[in-house]
């Protein structure tokens, strides 16, 4: 392995790009990456986040297009607003730019985020760029331009799929399906994942041709034990169940992972009814209320995040004390990922999986899948200690205490 941007064949200015960014190493990503993008291979790249894995497709994404004599397109699918946008600025970063400049000069490479929820005319716009592009796009949103025929997908013969194993999740396989269909059959792809499930396996290999297989094991993390239980108790019962939960201890930081985007809707208002801090978070709403919630969620303001499983990853949410699966989800590498949001640090974590009897079936498959098994609880054993009482005042000479709730024993 080459241990410097340099060896790996990377041009100067692209090297000193990446210093300036502080990437002054190449990591394990990046090291094995590069060079096989640069010989214009296949990848599979099974990497999580926070390896350095953009910058591994980047940086030699953008080699090619900087040595090609034509005006040629990248394109990068995405499957939500965030990673485009954050997927963005680690373009813009190896390119030596500070910021998104709309007016991008002949000939340069313009990096251009397409996504759902921000002004189309303007991404419109965007793309009658005159010189190599990138384009970073989520799966809804490049349909809706390759329909227009704003976007020649036949043409675009570099292609990166990040986030691979959520690409073709349930939730996004009709959309990169016919994506894949629009493109060229000749291609360089390049699929990077933070898991590859054996569900998905036989998609990659119809996708990849005779890929170089990359595999990082990450560092240990710091993490605190998770409580993992469920909870017998049918679908009528669960919403009284959460709201119960939550109102026993209002300082618990938690999130709830649904499935549908109306039933985070739905939840969040009927918890907030209850004057619990709640606000829901997912695909349909807008990148400022996204980046509101969040903020309120990190700064203590909102409590309990009601989410699909956009808040599974990709977002930074400190001190989730309690992950709460309404349903248990599709996938064991799905529940993987939620309880992951707990128990950082090096706290103590707990996640609740609430099952009506027509889903055990699937909550075996998760035990089975994830190598886990969950304690059965009932629904008092299911709720949350009351915080500790304040210590009350001493009362005036003569004046009776104020009466006290008792907490759980």
């Amino acid at each position: 392995m080459s241990n410097s941007f340099e060896a790996m064949g990377l041009l100067p200015s692209l090297c000193t790009w990446a210093a300036q960014a502080g990437m002054n190493e190449p990591t394990p990503i990046q090291e094995a990456a590069i060079p096989a993008a640069l010989a214009r291979k296949d990848i599979l790249a099974i990497a999580p986040t926070g390896t350095g894995k953009t910058a591994a497709y980047a940086l030699p994404m953008l080699q090619q297009l900087l040595e090609s004599t034509r005006a040629q397109d990248v394109l990068v699918v995405v499957p939500t607003r965030e990673l485009a946008l954050q997927t963005a600025r680690v373009f813009r970063t190896c390119l030596g730019q500070s910021a998104d400049n709309s007016r991008q000069k002949a000939g340069s490479v313009a990096i251009i985020a397409l996504y759902g929820g921000a002004d189309r005319a303007h991404q419109a716009e965007r793309l009658q760029h005159d010189g190599p592009r990138v384009l970073i796009a989520t799966p809804g949103r490049l349909l809706d331009f390759a329909n227009g025929g704003e976007i020649q997908l036949a043409d675009c013969t570099r292609v990166v799929l990040d986030e691979g194993d959520r690409l073709f999740s349930p939730e996004f396989f009709e959309e990169s399906a016919a994506i894949i269909s629009l493109l060229p059959p000749v291609r360089q792809t390049l699929f990077f994942s933070a898991t590859l499930p054996a569900a998905l396996k036989q998609t990659v290999q119809q996708l990849l041709r005779r890929p170089e297989e990359i595999r990082i094991t990450p560092a240990p993390e710091k993490r605190g034990p998770i409580r993992q239980a469920a909870l017998f108790i049918e679908p009528a019962q669960k919403t009284g169940f959460l709201r119960q939960f939550f109102m026993r201890n209002q300082t618990n930081r938690a999130i709830v992972f649904v499935k549908t985007k109306a039933e985070a809707d739905q939840l969040a208002a009927t918890l907030k009814k209850a004057r619990v801090q709640a606000a829901p978070l997912h695909a349909d709403l807008s990148q400022t209320q996204r980046t509101a919630t969040v903020s309120s969620f990190t700064a203590g303001k909102i409590l309990v995040l009601v989410a699909t499983d956009i808040a599974a990853r990709g977002l930074d949410l400190p001190s989730v004390q309690t992950v709460i699966n309404y349903d248990p989800p599709d996938q064991p590498e799905a529940y993987l990922h939620r309880i992951g949001r707990t128990g950082r640090g090096g706290q103590t974590g707990s996640a609740l999986t609430l099952c009506s009897a027509a889903e055990r079936p699937k909550l075996r498959q998760i035990e089975l899948g994830a190598s886990v098994r969950l304690r059965i609880l009932s629904q008092e054993q299911a709720m949350p200690d009351a915080p500790p009482a304040r210590q009350a005042a001493r009362p005036a000479r003569g004046e009776k205490p104020a009466p006290t709730r008792p907490g759980r024993s």
